[in-house]
């Protein structure tokens, strides 16, 4: 497939390649995630993202949301096409897409023995640390203070990280979400930001209202863009632009994971976690954390055998079982405490499992 000018391209490890049509209302965000991927061009496509919606002709009514063939499923409240052609995917709709398409990345991931994890990653070293854990654990606050506290340490991502089944950590450096509470993290973004940001006592109420009124605005997207740009809740910052002294790296081989968790207690405990657990625990928070868009997509491709549900899930836990079978692996569980602590805390657990 040679250059086209009508085309965004991403090829994200030589695993699975994306094309964007120019114009497209997901043309910013997609550009935000996947940006480190940008290329000129592909010789093939995984993934199309796509306004023209394509006819899905005589079909099969599932419910009153989805209308469907074996190739090519419509939900019909996001008035989103999902189809599937000789092994490749297309997503066709006006909205923004990006909210669709981490099910149908993990599905084209899967089939090569690679998955994506809920987790930042660093390699301290060169050895790969995974901090897999829910949004909000503290992850973002712990990989600035280890690339500021800890010799050696470089980036893998702040809160994706693909895992293959060989063992090792791909890199996936997707924008950060900075919010008011990361003024101390990020000085340099609250100097010289275009986009003022509310109070941290505030911002948790934006942005349950903007979850709230979020299903309603996605049928307009210019709308949401300007939502997205202008909402006070928080920014997008590419990483390389919130980490410029940071050293990033592609890929390195897995050493220890450390599950971070918040819990009712007062003191900080690291214990170990069996490897059926922590696997439980990979696979429901990632297709949690995907949201509701992403959930009902899977959900709907799966129902109607545009995609193989039992597949789905049989494969990231392949993958995890085979990436995780030699590791050691922690959970810190951590009483409620200020940012600060909290990446200290994560810091100071990282180091004594290294020792280990």
């Amino acid at each position: 497939m040679s250059k086209n000018n009508e085309w965004l391209y991403f090829n994200i490890h030589n695993l699975v390649r994306i094309r964007v049509e120019k114009g497209h209302s997901s043309e910013r965000s997609v550009r935000l995630v996947f940006g480190p991927f940008e290329t000129e061009s592909l010789d093939q496509v995984d993934l199309t993202l796509q306004y023209d919606q394509p006819d899905i002709g005589e079909h099969n009514l599932g419910s009153e949301s989805y209308l469907y063939t074996d190739q090519h499923v419509y939900i019909k409240n996001y008035k989103l096409h999902l189809v599937k052609q000789n092994g490749s995917f297309i997503l066709a709709s006006k909205r923004d897409l990006l909210p669709y398409v981490f099910p149908i990345i993990q599905w084209l991931l899967l089939k090569k023995r690679y998955s994506f994890v809920h987790a930042a990653a660093v390699a301290i070293d060169g050895r790969g640390v995974l901090l897999p854990g829910w949004g909000g654990t503290g992850k973002t606050s712990a990989i600035i203070c280890l690339l500021k506290e800890v010799p050696g340490t470089s980036f893998l991502g702040d809160d994706y990280t693909i895992l293959g089944s060989d063992g090792r950590l791909l890199s996936f450096p997707k924008a950060f979400f900075v919010y008011p509470y990361h003024r101390g993290l990020f000085p340099h973004l609250f100097a010289s930001r275009h986009k003022p940001l509310i109070p941290s006592t505030f911002s948790s109420v934006v942005e349950r209202i903007r979850t709230i009124v979020r299903p309603a605005i996605m049928a307009f997207p210019w709308l949401e863009n300007l939502a997205r740009r202008f909402t006070p809740e928080h920014m997008q910052v590419p990483a390389h632009i919130a980490l410029p002294n940071a050293v990033f790296v592609d890929n390195v081989p897995l050493d220890k994971v450390l599950f971070v968790e918040c819990y009712s207690g007062t003191k900080s405990i690291i214990d170990k976690l069996s490897l059926s657990k922590a696997k439980r625990q990979l696979i429901g928070v990632w297709n949690y954390e995907q949201g509701r868009c992403a959930r009902d997509l899977l959900l709907g491709a799966a129902g109607t055998a545009v995609m193989d549900f039992e597949e789905y899930f049989s494969g990231m836990s392949s993958v995890i079982n085979a990436a995780l079978a030699d590791r050691k692996i922690y959970r810190l569980r951590m009483g409620k405490m200020a940012p600060a602590e909290t990446s200290k805390t994560v810091t100071d657990a990282v180091r004594k499992i290294l020792t280990n």
